[in-house]
């Protein structure tokens, strides 16, 4: 039988609930992403029916109270990225996402009835979850953006799995020059400043991740962010 479906119905000892299937977005990952985060989007093209499929069986789940935060996160990073998928290559080819005019304000995707923009998922509704673990998990098309995974998130590991984003992200010697003295951080790092000082500072963040310790004498600068498609 043909996955078409994300959605499944199933009764559980409490009464019912949704049971997300991501299984058909993790197949398109597999067959159309590479182990390093490269899409293909000359064969995206030739199967735009796919990720077609998928985020209209996307915008079919509607979270609700009942879903946990892990599930709620992991439904909007896919969501995120697999719509971001589908608008560059309804565009491509181009160089950049950013030859598309506001691809990030603009209302696309369908969901509760509405159209909603990637931003809108970004900071109205991952943001205000207070992980900023988050960020490296949503994937821009740039050459300076988080890789795109080529499997798709789950919600029972979502933790880990944003850990290990995070974890590549800033031990990325091409994103990130991690020094005692001097830190060349990505443009991430200064567009959601506030996100990274929560329960902890800057520097005890990139500590926790970095395989280069830091410290509160570190200078902290910030690269350009290279808006180029990664590819």
């Amino acid at each position: 039988m043909k996955k078409i479906l994300l959605l499944l119905l199933v009764v559980t000892l409490n009464g019912f609930s949704q049971v997300i299937d991501f299984s058909e977005y993790d197949d398109f990952l597999k067959k159309h992403v590479s182990s390093k985060g490269v899409v293909d989007y000359d064969k995206v093209l030739k199967n735009m029916n796919e990720i077609r499929n998928i985020a209209q069986n996307f915008s079919k789940i509607s979270p609700n109270k009942s879903w946990s935060e892990a599930e709620v996160k992991t439904y909007w990073i896919n969501v995120y990225n697999a719509n971001i998928i589908k608008l560059l290559v309804e565009n491509y080819p181009i160089k950049s996402i950013n030859y598309i005019r506001d691809p990030f304000k603009m209302q696309f995707i369908d969901f509760d009835g509405e159209k909603i923009s990637l931003d809108h998922i970004e900071h109205e509704i991952l943001r205000p979850m207070n992980d900023p673990r988050i960020h490296f998990a949503l994937y821009s098309t740039a050459i300076s953006s988080p890789h795109l995974r080529n499997t798709a998130y789950a919600s029972n590991s979502i933790d880990y799995d944003l850990d290990v984003a995070t974890s590549n992200y800033i031990n990325d010697a091409s994103q990130n020059t991690i020094g005692t003295a001097t830190c060349q951080l990505s443009k991430i790092f200064e567009w959601y400043f506030t996100d990274f000082i929560g329960p902890m500072n800057m520097v005890g963040f990139i500590n926790k991740y970095s395989a280069v310790k830091i410290n509160d004498n570190t200078k902290l600068e910030f690269k350009d962010y290279d808006w180029n498609l990664y590819k």
